[in-house]
């Protein structure tokens, strides 16, 4: 059985989803093809994952180095494991709130 799609977008980067519910609110049918996880480098690799470290290295530094005087640095204890699981929840969440409309409801 072959299955006929108005669109077929290769990748499902933010480009590919805003044109994928473009298409769809326009009536047509649509197909997102991804080589990896779903979301593209920004959603799993880039930008969410890492705006999200940088701004637990931040808050680390700013500790260690407060700007104000009156302030004692003090230390965070880092745990990796965590810091990186909570991360990790932080992709996985915004990937199926952004994606479930589009893969109809189903864990992606």
């Amino acid at each position: 059985m072959t299955a006929k799609y108005d669109l077929v977008f290769l990748g499902s980067g933010s480009t590919a989803f805003a044109a994928a519910l473009a298409a769809q609110e326009l009536g047509k049918t649509v197909v997102m093809v991804e080589n990896r996880t779903i979301g593209g480098t920004c959603v799993n690799r880039g930008c969410l994952p890492s705006k999200n470290l940088i701004g637990a290295a931040n808050l680390v530094f700013e500790a260690r180095n407060p700007r104000y005087p009156g302030l004692e640095p003090c230390e965070i204890k880092l745990n990796f494991r965590d810091l990186v699981a909570q991360k990790d929840a932080l992709v996985r969440d915004y990937r199926k709130k952004k994606y479930e409309s589009l893969l109809g409801g189903s864990d992606p």
